[in-house]
């Protein structure tokens, strides 16, 4: 997961210095950054998977306790989902200068 944010963060680090200069190195860091996203969702759907069997497999604690302790043995869980909801907007932002830019053409 760690190798994931980490491509995710040089991404948008790229993007927001404004290095792309060009319409198409524009379009391929929001390829990467999809890719790259696709990646965290794997990572994120796996994690759910292992959050959601420590729910089922609660014994006798409620089931809010049961999240308390779930939350805490798979914190990625929470992370993933996080940076996942931020790409998303880094996306939509990439889009819509891919736009701008070839209205401007």
């Amino acid at each position: 997961m760690e190798n994931q944010i980490e491509k995710i963060g040089e991404i948008i680090h790229l993007y927001e210095s404004g290095a792309y200069l060009q319409l198409e190195t524009l379009r391929q860091i929001r390829r990467e950054l999809a890719t790259a996203n696709y990646h965290l969702t794997k990572i994120n759907i796996d994690a759910y998977n292992r959050w959601n069997t420590l729910i089922y497999n609660r014994g006798n604690d409620s089931v809010a306790s049961a999240k308390v302790k779930a939350d805490f043995k798979v914190p990625e869980l929470r992370e993933s989902r996080k940076i996942m909801e931020a790409v998303k907007n880094v996306l939509s932002e990439m889009n819509q200068e891919i736009s701008i830019l070839k209205n401007e053409n």
